[in-house]
């Protein structure tokens, strides 16, 4: 069965399709730049392909790293923010508490002025009545004095007084009630001062409560402006830290999109090295040395009198001539093709194929793997009884190449 890529008859000169131009564009710029365009050997190609794919699997190794890398720090970001968010609702409550407790200092603050002035004012009172007191007192001292100096009434008092006896004894018995009441106003006095002191003391007792729970509320005060300053401290750090987690990330972003430009441009190369047919385009070896005889387009008649427009380019081998593949492949066809003869079509990978036809024998079959050189048929003059030369075609998809743009001409003679 014929090949679909050989099912057209004719080989038209078709343009390259759009695609096909494009990638050779890129391939050509990037030729320069990959130390493969010079390899020609099989066993280079082999070897550089190997390092190319150790190099890609160990880009991939290092970016699934990073990524990894990445999210744990994106991790570490939102379990800062997370904390970040925690703290601040430990500061808010920290800040209630605070309020609250400089609320209730103020009031105990104004619980102590209260005091002080309530202090003050028996502190006052007491004095004020120790005066009141002291002045009685000094009166009922006097009395007592003028009272004993006076005496008992008797017959010297009555003999040489100038009052009468009644108005005498009058005037003694009041002298006595005022001693009496002078001494009982300082009983009173004295109750009342004792009151006073009294109430002194449970003011001084109460100030001295007021003054240990004001000195409680500032230690509380203290306390909590020292766990907010904690807090603080460590809702920066915390920020810190999230600062830092966010600057790693970005670092490391930025170090995986540089690896992953490095994994693309080792693809590239790797593609470009898959792709070593179009690669070395121009530096093939010919499949046989000999002159050229037919040229591509060129039209020519066989031995049989057809006449038709040559695909492909026809090398004059004379006898028994060894034939050789020109780039490494697989062999897509390796029989009896109507028009061509013994045929041998192999795949060069990315959709270009070599095609040498007018074989004596064909040491290669259907499947099988070839390298750059290697012997696949031999020449005969059995095999151009048709038509003379060996049959050489290079084919990208269905379109027809001129092989002289592929071969290196060296070994060649042009007509």
């Amino acid at each position: 069965m014929t090949p679909h890529y050989l099912r057209a008859k004719i080989f038209p000169g078709k343009r390259f399709s759009r695609v096909v131009c494009i990638l050779f564009i890129l391939s050509s710029q990037l030729l320069p730049t990959v130390s493969f365009a010079e390899s020609r050997t099989s066993a280079d190609r082999k070897a550089q392909k190997q390092r190319i794919e150790k190099g890609i699997e160990g880009y991939r190794i290092n970016i699934r790293k990073l990524q990894e890398g990445i999210k744990q720090q994106q991790n570490q970001v939102q379990s800062s923010e997370q904390d970040a968010r925690n703290l601040l609702q430990e500061l808010e409550q920290i800040d209630t508490e605070l309020l609250e407790q400089l609320t209730k200092l103020q009031g105990l603050e104004k619980q102590m002025e209260t005091q002080q002035d309530l202090t003050a004012i028996k502190e006052s009172e007491l004095q004020q009545a120790i005066a009141e007191k002291q002045i009685v007192q000094d009166h009922l001292q006097r009395r007592i004095k003028a009272y004993y100096k006076m005496g008992k009434i008797g017959f010297a008092n009555v003999a040489f007084s100038t009052d009468s006896m009644p108005k005498l004894l009058n005037f003694r018995d009041s002298f006595a009630n005022l001693i009496a009441y002078d001494k009982d106003l300082i009983d009173i006095y004295r109750e009342s001062i004792y009151e006073l002191q009294q109430s002194r003391a449970m003011l001084t007792l109460e100030k001295g409560v007021l003054n240990d729970f004001i000195n409680m509320a500032k230690a509380e005060q203290q306390d909590i402006n020292k766990t907010k300053k904690e807090k603080e401290s460590l809702l920066n750090q915390i920020k810190t830290q999230k600062q830092l987690y966010e600057q790693a990330v970005r670092e490391m972003e930025k170090a995986a999109d540089q690896l992953s430009q490095s994994l693309e441009d080792l693809k590239k190369e790797d593609t470009l090295l898959d792709q070593g047919f179009l690669a070395n385009k121009g530096k093939h070896p010919t499949p046989v040395q000999g002159e050229i005889i037919a040229l591509f387009g060129e039209k020519r008649e066989n031995r049989l009198g057809i006449t038709g427009k040559s695909a492909g380019i026809t090398i004059s081998a004379p006898g028994t001539n060894k034939v050789q593949a020109i780039y490494e492949g697989t062999i897509a066809y390796a029989s009896y093709l109507r028009g061509y003869g013994n045929t041998i079509i192999i795949d060069h990978g990315h959709n270009y194929f070599s095609i040498i036809a007018r074989l004596e024998k064909l040491l290669k079959h259907k499947g099988e793997k070839v390298d750059q050189g290697q012997l696949i048929g031999l020449t005969g003059d059995t095999a151009t009884l048709m038509d003379e030369g060996v049959y050489f075609e290079i084919r990208h998809g269905s379109t027809t190449e001129d092989p002289l743009l592929w071969l290196d001409k060296a070994s060649l003679t042009l007509p």
